[in-house]
């Protein structure tokens, strides 16, 4: 079995025990709209572990199609979504924002379901990680919508995820408060970031024959990496100040 199986494996299983752990947080406090929407992430984090570790053994309409919908699409902005409520206060615009991306993540999830796949383009060899990374375009039909969605869903995600987590590093680091949060948030924001930089090495691996083998390993390596770097920059973020130290936080952030 190829070392991107056992990334995909690894992936998955590393992802689902983060995904209790944010879950059970959110459970034990009672609130917290950014932890559940970052363990439903998370949880689908695993989900496309799970699935390319499914597909490895051979073809799967359904792991293919949720592999796709979890990594391509849904992940980023449901993330983006958790940072989103954790900084932003304003009722309104957390409504507007979840409304429209939940309704984006459920039409998506009916549109990647309603695809007509060509599965006879299904042939990973011995390398399952290096066809998903490289030519599974030749498996989706080409549309509008497969243009237009996956760019702006991941990059609406992105923004919000690595954006938002280097403005309150940025904020924090100015105010000289709550460094657990300066370094949570820069966790959160190279968590972010590296798997975006492993997609970029396999788009150089299409145009360089000889980085094809390394640019789907860490591709695959990247996404594991950004996993754990995320949880513990979530931990970090939100771990709770001692009652004093928050008091003058507030007084800090309110002159």
């Amino acid at each position: 079995m190829a070392i991107s199986f056992y990334l995909g494996a690894a992936t998955a299983i590393v992802s689902a025990a983060l995904a209790f752990l944010v879950l059970q947080r959110f459970a034990r406090k009672g609130k917290g709209t950014h932890l559940l929407l970052w363990g439903v992430g998370l949880v689908l984090w695993a989900l496309a572990g799970l699935c390319e570790a499914i597909l490895a053994f051979g073809w799967s309409d359904p792991a293919f199609r949720l592999w796709y919908w979890t990594g391509a699409l849904v992940i980023p902005p449901i993330l983006g979504q958790g940072t989103l409520h954790l900084l932003v206060r304003r009722r309104e615009i957390l409504i507007v924002t979840d409304v429209v991306i939940g309704v984006l993540v459920v039409a998506s999830l009916v549109w990647m379901f309603g695809l007509s796949l060509n599965a006879e383009a299904f042939r990973p060899g011995t390398d399952v990680g290096a066809f998903l990374t490289e030519r599974y375009r030749e498996i989706l039909p080409q549309s509008a919508v497969r243009r237009v969605l996956p760019p702006f869903m991941n990059g609406y995600g992105t923004l919000l995820l690595v954006g938002g987590a280097i403005y309150s590093a940025i904020l924090f680091l100015r105010k000289q408060i709550m460094p657990n949060r300066v370094v949570g948030n820069v966790f959160i924001a190279i968590g972010g970031i590296i798997p975006a930089f492993g997609g970029s090495l396999v788009k150089l691996a299409e145009t360089t024959p000889e980085l094809t083998p390394l640019g789907s390993t860490l591709k695959f390596v990247s996404i594991l990496l950004g996993v754990v770097l995320l949880f513990i920059g979530f931990q970090l973020a939100v771990r709770e100040a001692p009652a004093a130290v928050s008091v003058r936080t507030a007084a800090q952030l309110g002159s």
